[in-house]
């Protein structure tokens, strides 16, 4: 990963067109999914401390509004900047591997872990569950779901983790080819067990009470 280089500056992945690559597609349909969900994306980035690995994600109004701490990023994992996306994601080296952390706090948060979870799948088809827990995660419970599937008839495999905590929503996703998110497995896994919020709108109003 390139610590030197700004969130402005890091390569854009946009909207896909007719050409895009399966993976781009994917990420952008998760992405897409979770602005559904969250009644829509902001347009804001994402602050990282290389350092602690902590992440402060602003509103569509500019203010902070949560901050968390990752686990480790592999030395091959390059930060890429997602068109109306994800709060960060990265690149794993060249394997086309996309991972990604997204929040959304406030509106539509009711929905039960699973709902969520195939909210995130919509524009995947032939979804194959084949892993599919839920587990403790950050002083909560997260839905964790290893999933083939197929879009635009192109094989995906998606591991995804869904957390609801303090009035958000945190999605954590690896996607890509389903040989090379296998090969991923193990430095994903590692930078999920990493996660924990540190701020969220909820927990700065119950501090003020």
């Amino acid at each position: 990963m390139n610590s030197s280089a700004p969130p402005s500056v890091c390569p854009r992945v946009d909207r896909p067109h007719r050409r895009a690559s399966p993976v781009s597609r994917a990420l952008f349909a998760l992405v897409a999914a979770a602005c559904i969900t969250s009644s829509g994306c902001s347009t804001t980035r994402a602050r990282v401390d290389e350092s602690s690995r902590q992440v402060t994600a602003r509103n569509d109004q500019g203010a902070d509004e949560v901050s968390y701490r990752i686990g480790p990023t592999g030395s091959d994992w390059r930060r890429v900047d997602v068109a109306d996306g994800p709060d960060v994601a990265w690149e794993v080296g060249n394997t086309g591997v996309l991972v990604h952390v997204y929040h959304a706090c406030g509106r539509n948060m009711d929905s039960p872990l699973p709902a969520l979870v195939q909210q995130l799948l919509i524009g995947f088809t032939d979804r194959e569950f084949v892993e599919e827990e839920t587990i403790p995660f950050d002083g909560r419970e997260a839905r964790h779901v290893l999933v083939r599937a197929k879009l635009d008839g192109a094989p995906v495999l998606i591991e995804l983790y869904v957390l609801k905590k303090d009035g958000c929503v945190f999605d954590l996703s690896c996607v890509g080819s389903p040989d090379r998110v296998t090969a991923t497995r193990p430095a994903f896994r590692a930078f999920v067990e990493g996660f924990r919020t540190d701020r969220t709108p909820m927990a700065r109003t119950n501090e003020g009470r």
